[in-house]
């Protein structure tokens, strides 16, 4: 166990760590790394679902629109990573989220939010996430808040569009992003759910490279053998692309809302969080091309 571990059982034991959203991207890989560390975290997910966390964690189905149920499953829980699944009005849902762990008697919350966070902010997702975090902040939980760029793993979503014309159709211009991946996001959480006074406030999460659009394709394509370029579009050509693939109005909207922050820059930023926390650098997008590289290959 680490040293980070050991000194400070005492502020949550193995058992007393819960992670909200415990299947997804980031969440799964928060809960893997808890228990490779030994702790035995509750991991929380939707009734219904059959993804499986690892074994040294606990498995409990709750609706986290269901405020009783939340209290029952957060119970003896003393840390807590407050991870929702993007929705319409997803401040609405950490509010409910939060006031059921105050409930329930959780001392400390780790908080994923997004960079650009703001409660003024025009575009919905930064403003729903500015609305929790601050009230976060003024919830009397001892946290952290953590602000990450888009993730890595969302090129994934990319694979029918390379596929069927071996291109990125995006309205992002020359803009660059420091896209980061979700298990540096992940480790940095683990850090802040068992160091509670080291790893404290709100912190800007990024990848160590602000990359071009031209440059994420370039890299796939080195990676998958396939030529993958990028192509500039309108937001409304977009937004055809994402009504054609069934993205539902309000989930066009929202991304249309990123994708005017990436396009006027304001994710280019790099900061040196990743490294600073955990004590490793972050991935390079080099690298994770490489991991993904079968699913951008051609076919035949």
């Amino acid at each position: 166990m680490s040293a980070v571990s050991q000194r400070l059982l005492h502020e949550a034991r193995p058992d007393e760590i819960a992670v909200t959203g415990a299947t997804g991207t980031v969440g799964a890989a928060v809960v893997a790394e808890l228990a490779s560390l030994g702790h035995h975290p509750r991991a929380l997910v939707r009734p219904g679902s059959t993804a499986r966390p690892p074994t040294r964690s606990t498995r409990v189905a709750v609706d986290l629109d269901d405020p009783a149920a939340l209290r029952s499953a957060l119970s003896g829980v003393r840390a807590l990573l407050l991870l929702t699944p993007l929705r319409p009005r997803q401040d609405l849902l950490h509010e409910s989220l939060l006031n059921a762990a105050l409930d329930a008697g959780v001392e400390r919350g780790v908080k994923l939010s997004a960079l650009g966070a703001d409660p003024e902010s025009a575009v919905r997702i930064h403003s729903e996430h500015g609305r929790s975090d601050r009230a976060v902040r003024e919830s009397g939980l001892s946290y952290a808040i953590l602000r990450p760029n888009a993730f890595m793993q969302n090129v994934m979503q990319w694979r029918g569009m390379v596929a069927r014309n071996g291109t990125i159709e995006l309205p992002m211009g020359d803009a660059r992003i420091s896209m980061i991946d979700a298990r540096d996001i992940a480790a940095v959480a683990v850090r802040a759910l068992l160091d509670w006074d080291g790893v404290r406030g709100a912190y800007d999460l990024t990848g160590p490279q602000a990359l071009s659009y031209d440059d994420i394709a370039e890299h796939l394509s080195a990676a998958s053998g396939r030529k993958v370029r990028y192509v500039d579009v309108a937001p409304t050509v977009s937004a055809d692309n994402m009504r054609a693939a069934g993205t539902p109005a309000w989930a066009i909207e929202a991304r249309l809302g990123l994708y005017s922050t990436i396009r006027a820059g304001e994710a280019q930023l790099l900061t040196s969080t990743v490294q600073r926390i955990t004590g490793r650098s972050p991935c390079y997008f080099a690298d994770f091309a490489a991991e993904v590289s079968a699913a951008f290959q051609p076919v035949g």
